[in-house]
């Protein structure tokens, strides 16, 4: 019964996609210059994070190609239907790829759409915007690595940017036939004047942004430990949420959160975008270590950011803390004229 459930699932599933790919194609029925922005969350992907990239990187495209339309394609399309739209795709198309974590063995979603657009447009310009880069030492791991080096390495016009300086080197290690560069992540290139955080009024409150998930290098008792030992009232957030979130509602969801971020006394994370978020809204902040380099070598970018701090262990969160509070300098790098804008000579 199994062996014909998983059957009629697979033919149902093509089926779905059969018909989605109709509507898919269609959105590269434009003329004139394009950008195909391609392996985009999907709305089941409900990781704030990653969509806050999203709303980031548009503005980042807006701004930069005022004269080029956007074609949108999520991971989940390119996977299931790259062979269909791979026609509509012209040579002088400049291809995007999105930004986050998941350019190694732990994030193969991402990867394998990374790969299909890699394999299946190897005239176009693409570039790969901010990724950690880990692959781990393990027999499935560096199997994905030799399979992923073979794919990039053949493509001439790729470029693939670093998140941080670890992924900056394991990129250069790697690919070493693609073009690379860093850059910090993109949220951070996101305007948030609009917002008028610095008239939000505090609540006295301090936010821990965690993880719950297998990048958390704390364990269930040490975060009890560590809630327990807060003298003031606190919230527990994650930057996962539960519900799906629509592409037109992304924006909205982003300064749901950085409105909610900016009430705070201060801010406690693992969490990769809770840092940002922090950043975003000028937040004292103390962070944790996770399981790789994905938060500990992209602090290397806010080693002049004075409102946050990193804490090796639990037991030096609250000292940490109470250093942090005491910071009156909260200015920070223009992002976009630094890092961001300059990335747009990979594609010319």
């Amino acid at each position: 019964m199994n062996i014909i459930f998983r059957v009629l699932r697979r033919i149902s599933i093509e089926i779905k996609w059969k018909l989605k790919a109709s509507a898919i194609n269609s959105r590269f029925d434009v003329l004139g210059k394009r950008i195909i922005y391609a392996i985009t969350p999907p709305p089941e992907l409900s990781n704030l994070g990653d969509q806050a990239q999203v709303v980031a990187i548009y503005k980042w495209l807006e701004r930069n190609y005022p004269e080029h339309s956007i074609i949108e394609v999520n991971k989940d399309e390119v996977i299931n239907t790259v062979s269909s739209f791979k026609n509509k795709v012209k040579k002088d198309d400049l291809i995007v790829l999105h930004s986050g974590g998941n350019l190694g063995d732990r994030g193969m979603w991402s990867e394998r759409s990374r790969r299909k657009m890699i394999t299946n447009f190897p005239n176009n310009k693409i570039l790969s915007l901010p990724q950690t880069i880990n692959f781990r030492d393990t027999k499935k791991g560096q199997a994905e690595l030799k399979n992923s080096k073979s794919i990039y390495n053949r493509h001439s016009n790729l470029t693939i940017v670093a998140r941080d300086n670890e992924s900056y080197r394991l990129a250069n290690e790697y690919f070493s036939e693609c073009s690379t560069d860093k850059a910090p992540d993109f949220v951070l290139s996101y305007n948030v004047e609009h917002l008028n955080l610095e008239r939000s009024v505090t609540n006295g409150k301090v936010l821990f942004c965690l993880r719950e998930d297998n990048e958390s290098a704390i364990s269930s008792e040490q975060r009890k430990e560590l809630l327990s030992k807060c003298i003031l009232d606190y919230d527990v957030f994650d930057t996962t949420i539960p519900e799906n979130i629509g592409n037109d509602q992304r924006k909205e969801k982003l300064d749901e959160v950085l409105m909610m971020f900016s009430k705070y006394e201060y801010v406690v994370t693992d969490r990769f975008h809770g840092l940002i978020f922090s950043i975003l809204c000028k937040k004292p902040t103390v962070v944790l270590r996770t399981v790789d380099h994905k938060l500990t070598s992209a602090f290397d970018w806010f080693e002049d950011v004075n409102f946050v701090r990193f804490s090796d262990s639990i037991d030096t969160v609250y000292e940490t803390a109470g250093s942090v509070m005491k910071e009156t300098d909260f200015t920070v790098l223009d992002w976009n004229e630094v890092y961001f804008d300059p990335l747009v000579k990979h594609l010319k």
